[in-house]
C-alpha cells in the first residue's frame, strides 16, 4: 500500500465534518492538497487557482474557504503569492504546513519540491514576502507533536494570521483531531456554521 492511501482515509472525517459545517449556507469548501510527487509547486498552485475558478462558476458563489494541510498550505500560499485567487477567498486554514521550511527536507532532500521545503529557499522566502490579501481570514493550526513541520514553523509570518496550537497531535494526526475540527468550524463566517 502506498502513503497516499492512509493520508486519504485519514482525511475523510476531517472532511465530512467541515463540508457538514460549510454546507449550512450552500457555500463551497475545497480541501486542496498536493503531494510531492503528484507535480511541480508551480503547476500545483495553478491547479487549486483553476479549480476555485470552477468552484465559482459551478456554485455561482462569491468567495470559497481553503483548507491545506502540509504541502497543501504550501500550495494555497504559493497560488497567492502569485496573485491567482485575489477576491476569492474568504477563509484559509492552514494545517501544519512548513511555512518555516521542514528539518527533514534538509536530512532528504529528494527531488526539487522537497529541497523546496528547507528552511531559507527562495520559494519559502517568497511566500513570507507576500502580503495576505485584504480580507481573507487565516487560521495557521500547529501540533505540539508535530516532528515533520515543529513549532513555529508551520504559522506564515504575516501579522494578520491567527495561529492555534493542538496538544498532544503530531503532523497527520491533526487530520484526524476534533480540536483541530473545532478550530475548523470557529474559523468559518458565523453564519456559515453547522451543528457539525
Amino acid at each position: 500500500m502506498s502513503l497516499l492511501g492512509p493520508l486519504v482515509v485519514a482525511a475523510r472525517p476531517l472532511a465530512r465534518v467541515i463540508g457538514r459545517a460549510a454546507a449550512a449556507q450552500a457555500r463551497e469548501l475545497a480541501m486542496m492538497a498536493a503531494l510531492a510527487a503528484m507535480a511541480p509547486l508551480g503547476r500545483a498552485g495553478n491547479g487549486v487557482a483553476a479549480r476555485v475558478d470552477r468552484l465559482l462558476a459551478e456554485t455561482g458563489t462569491d468567495k470559497v474557504h481553503l483548507i491545506g494541510h502540509s504541502l497543501g498550505g504550501i500550495v494555497i500560499a504559493q497560488a497567492f503569492a502569485d496573485g491567482r485567487l485575489d477576491g476569492q477567498v474568504d477563509t484559509v486554514v492552514t494545517i501544519a504546513t512548513p511555512f518555516g521550511g521542514s528539518p527533514w527536507a534538509n536530512l532528504c532532500p529528494l527531488g526539487a519540491t522537497v529541497r523546496a521545503l528547507r528552511h531559507g529557499s527562495p520559494l519559502l522566502c517568497r511566500l513570507a514576502e507576500a502580503p495576505v490579501p485584504d480580507g481573507v481570514r487565516w487560521l495557521a493550526i500547529t501540533g505540539a507533536r508535530d516532528v515533520i513541520v515543529p513549532g513555529r514553523r508551520s504559522v506564515p509570518g504575516h501579522a494578520e494570521v491567527r495561529s492555534v496550537t493542538v496538544d498532544d497531535v503530531g503532523h497527520l494526526g491533526m487530520l484526524l483531531s476534533p480540536l483541530v475540527v473545532a478550530h475548523i468550524v470557529e474559523a468559518l463566517p458565523a453564519d456559515e456554521r453547522a451543528v457539525a
